[in-house]
């Protein structure tokens, strides 16, 4: 075979191996001055490796600088995938979705990926970081300090403690790496400001591929039903703090008031902030605070904060911060208690192992733990973390005789977390034939 044949032959298993994902005519998390992160989310599809992807912003008419943001952490993420990833832009620079592109210094992403100490060269007005380590902390909150100078002195220092818990969190549980060889990459969260001069507004995201806050949670408070659960409890009183990474029991009082303090200040600075973990959602707002399971997913954790900037602030830092952790204290020890006395948590791996199939053993798990438990009115969290194969005599010697016991009431008074498909599909045959 001739040398021209072959490259053809190349060239053509290079383009089939090749894909466009077209960024859409809107880019935004709104959709008619309402958020719409699910119908975002579509656009990103994590599934992609080891291909030639062209990321095309040309055809995007209208987008804003926080969700063009998270295209930079999407192409890291394929190119640890294997991916040769490239971003397509207009030619002209001047206005458009691709002059924001560039004002973000984002055309040097990659650049960044490969240098711990580099930085994107971005506008002042629009910056965008990369967060690794604690100097890059310190430049981010030097840069949200110009947003807010000739600001009331409490608004500016408020700001500051907000989004350095922010910070602190997605250096804490936000830490993601790729390995090429020997080498190992941290890939870094991001950080994108934006001022919008004529709504005197202050838009800023924080966002990472890490753990995710329902992993998180779980290392002191294993078997949370969902993403959106997860959320919920990191916004409580000594709940978000910093965990240890090795024992998921690790003790409670390691978990911190900042995220519970912070959600709290966003309120009373009449703002809004949205995060994003898994496919769960919570939007807290002025008036309240609602959460939202969604089809799509972001692999990892992003927090989104509107600010609309005041002149004068009606209240003081030190006091309204005293004011919440007098509220926590009330609400902690009344939470701890009603927590203890109506919820159990049942490892299944740590019972029986990643394969639970001793029928006899369910049995005797049953009748002892299970059951009393059940008699008290507790609700039970069962928990198939690890596990990788659980059959159906396994589950049905386990369940079936509780299931019948409670009736329809066992919808409500067993939870089961982190269940495979195969593992759920049993379980809901099981429910089906005793209720």
């Amino acid at each position: 075979m001739l040398p021209s044949e072959l490259r053809a032959i190349k060239e053509n298993i290079s383009r089939n191996r090749s894909i466009t994902l077209d960024l859409p005519r809107v880019f935004a998390f709104k959709d008619h001055d309402i958020f719409d992160f699910e119908s975002f989310l579509k656009f990103f599809d994590w599934t992609l490796s080891d291909r030639n992807v062209r990321i095309d912003l040309r055809n995007c008419l209208s987008a804003n600088f926080q969700a063009l943001s998270l295209l930079v952490l999407y192409g890291w993420r394929l190119s640890t995938q294997g991916c040769n990833v490239r971003f397509i832009t207009e030619n002209t620079k001047d206005h458009g979705v691709s002059a924001m592109w560039g004002q973000m210094g984002a055309p040097g992403l990659f650049w960044v990926l490969g240098n711990e100490n580099q930085q994107f060269k971005g506008y002042q007005k629009k910056p965008l970081f990369a967060v690794r380590n604690i100097d890059d902390f310190k430049g981010v909150i030097q840069a949200a300090e110009s947003y807010t100078k000739g600001f009331n002195v409490e608004y500016e220092g408020t700001l500051r403690y907000v989004l350095g818990e922010l910070l602190y969190n997605t250096l804490e549980h936000g830490r993601a790496y790729t390995k090429k060889g020997r080498k190992q990459t941290q890939i870094p969260s991001i950080v994108q400001f934006t001022w919008y001069k004529t709504r005197n507004e202050i838009q800023f995201i924080i966002a990472d591929i890490g753990i995710g806050v329902k992993r998180h949670i779980e290392q002191a408070y294993p078997g949370q039903e969902s993403d959106e659960e997860a959320i919920k409890l990191a916004i409580k009183p000594k709940i978000s703090g910093t965990f240890g990474r090795n024992d998921p029991y690790t003790n409670k009082n390691n978990a911190g008031m900042g995220l519970y303090i912070s959600s709290n200040i966003i309120r009373r600075l009449n703002a809004d902030m949205h995060v994003v973990s898994g496919n769960g959602l919570l939007h807290i707002s002025p008036r309240d605070i609602t959460g939202k399971t969604m089809q799509t997913n972001w692999p990892g954790t992003f927090v989104l904060v509107t600010v609309r900037l005041e002149d004068n602030p009606q209240f003081e830092l030190h006091k309204i911060m005293q004011e919440f952790r007098d509220f926590a204290a009330k609400e902690l020890k009344e939470g701890d208690k009603k927590e203890d006395d109506n919820r159990h948590y049942i490892s299944i791996s740590n019972y029986f192992g990643n394969y639970a199939e001793d029928k006899e053993a369910a049995i005797k798990f049953r009748d002892r733990r299970l059951f009393p438990e059940i008699n008290a009115g507790k609700t039970i969290v069962i928990d198939f973390d690890r596990v990788v194969s659980s059959p159906h005599s396994f589950l049905s010697a386990l369940l079936a005789s509780p299931i019948k016991t409670l009736g329809m009431a066992a919808y409500k008074q067993l939870k089961f977390v982190n269940a495979t498909p195969e593992i759920r599909e049993t379980i809901d045959f099981i429910f089906d034939d005793n209720t």
